[in-house]
């Protein structure tokens, strides 16, 4: 059965009925809701939906054919030709006319979107390529993912599933998966925390753009690490806050500076005074530096002075090599300075959709009314599967497996870099989470070198641009090894290093 085809009549104009068919017709066709190829309703049916006699229907299929719209193929049916559908074939048809300036409107309202364009985000819509190794991080392995008890804890949901698990569910999430990550994070990140304080989004970055949302007004100032990830930067930015980056060092953001960052920045006009602290102090994107306990401290007594919230995203938190695993600086918060962050894309798999967040009281209804407005809820069935595979100690278990697979293919990419390069490279933040930072000692260019290396099939990421203040004088690249094979990283690096040689080679002519 052909689809419907949507006509509206206006029985009191003076344009005949057959015109005002091929009219809403031809229009379908030229502005691309109908197109090449599509079918068109049986001229009797489209006649009974309209309440008309079949000749008025095939009168204005008739002249569509006429003018080459259509094509009536015997014991086949009517179908649209695709010689007249194309954009931009408006002739002196207002409507058409009135569609270009539309798009045209769209496209200069969508520029300043289209300028916050990450790398990342364009990496994330390339074309395949010949690629056999690609450096990119916050990728998990995918094929030592425990598939299977997965799939159980999805068979066992749907089964379980009632008509409230389907229907339009709270704003907040599922209480049995927020009763399980209470109890997770209790027991791992020393945050006490219950089920009520927890607020389900769609990863890490539905939670930050709620946040700029509820909290920023144009020229608000927004402290942040400096280096640290676009997306965050330009989640702010969009808001219309003022960035005011701090230098990280070994110990974390250096929180001595805070109040001679913001007077310059106030000085300039480019900021009043912060509302916003965003850190990653488990492991700091993209240096790797895990924030002492006394920056720790330091960091929410400043927040408290000057009446600030702290963001803390606890990225890569579950991953760490060597040295000890400090508690997450939201357990340590007494003045509900701080609203903690958490995601299960680099755990499980980034489809998965599925982070959260802790919030001050005080917060937890301004958030969940804007959580409301932007999509209600997270899926259902995946929240009360995620609840399953946390109770069933399959992710304490994952976790585990994955923390000895990732410290093994670290240790081969410390090793091969080391190998290749010698004492001409600079690693950092090996001792946690799923990247390294690499600084060689070369006068070569870093996206030429990536560019040498992409045609030897290996993919690496320039690490520049998360500096704003002080850029890095020699070429840094992120380098992710969590879902690359031993054999993948020795061959990868070693092409690193013929792309290094050939772009040094480049840069003398």
């Amino acid at each position: 059965m052909k689809h419907e085809l949507l006509i509206t009549l206006d029985r009191d104009r003076t344009v005949p009925l057959n015109r005002q068919i091929y009219e809403q017709i031809r229009t379908a066709i030229h502005s691309g809701a109908l197109s090449g190829g599509d079918p068109l309703p049986p001229t009797r049916m489209l006649a009974k939906q309209l309440s008309l006699s079949r000749s008025v229907v095939l009168q204005a299929y008739e002249l569509l054919q006429a003018e080459g719209y259509l094509e009536m193929r015997k014991g086949a049916g009517t179908f649209v030709t695709g010689l007249q559908s194309e954009h931009g074939l408006s002739g002196d048809d207002p409507a058409l006319e009135m569609t270009a300036q539309e798009d045209w409107q769209l496209h200069l309202n969508n520029e300043l979107a289209l300028s916050l364009l990450t790398p990342d985000a364009i990496m994330d819509h390339a074309g395949p390529s010949a690629v056999f190794c690609d450096f990119r991080h916050g990728v998990p392995a995918w094929d030592a993912f425990p598939m299977d008890s997965w799939q159980k804890a999805l068979m066992n949901a749907c089964r379980s599933a009632t008509p409230q698990t389907l229907g339009y569910g709270p704003a907040e999430g599922s209480f049995s998966l927020r009763h399980e990550i209470a109890r997770l994070l209790r027991s791992t990140r020393s945050i006490p925390v219950t089920a009520e304080q927890i607020v389900i989004t769609s990863g890490a970055t539905q939670a930050l753009d709620i946040l700029a949302r509820l909290c920023l007004s144009k020229g608000d100032g927004v402290i942040m690490e400096d280096p640290t990830h676009h997306t965050v930067r330009e989640i702010f930015r969009f808001s219309g806050a003022e960035i005011i980056p701090v230098t990280v060092d070994e110990e974390g953001i250096t929180v001595e500076d805070f109040d001679k960052r913001v007077l310059q920045a106030a000085e300039t006009g480019q900021g009043k005074v912060p509302k916003l602290i965003y850190v990653t102090p488990s492991h700091q994107f993209p240096l790797g530096t895990t924030m002492s306990l006394s920056r720790r401290i330091q960091l929410l007594k400043w927040a408290k002075a000057h009446d600030a919230l702290i963001i803390e995203d606890d990225y890569d938190s579950e991953y760490r090599y060597d040295g000890p695993k400090l508690s997450a600086l939201a357990g340590l918060d007494s003045s509900s300075r701080v609203a903690y962050i958490g995601s299960f894309s680099k755990i499980l798999f980034p489809a998965l959709r599925i982070g959260y967040i802790i919030l001050p009281p005080s917060m937890i209804p301004g958030f969940l009314a804007v959580k409301w407005l932007a999509d209600r809820m997270s899926p259902a069935l995946d929240q009360e599967a995620l609840a399953e595979f946390l109770k069933s100690g399959q992710y304490a278990r994952h976790v585990a497996r994955m923390n000895k697979l990732y410290a093994g293919r670290r240790s081969c990419l410390l090793h091969s870099l080391r190998k290749e390069f010698g004492p001409r490279v600079r690693t950092f933040g090996e001792e946690a989470g799923l990247h390294v930072l690499v600084e060689l000692d070369s006068p070569a260019n870093e996206n030429d070198i990536a560019s040498a290396a992409l045609r030897h099939g290996v993919r690496i990421y320039p690490a520049s641009s998360y500096f704003v203040g002080s850029k890095p004088q020699k070429p840094v690249f992120l380098l992710g090894y969590s879902n690359l094979t031993e054999s993948q990283l020795e061959s990868g690096v070693k092409a690193i290093c013929r792309a290094e040689a050939e772009a040094k080679t480049m840069g003398l002519h």
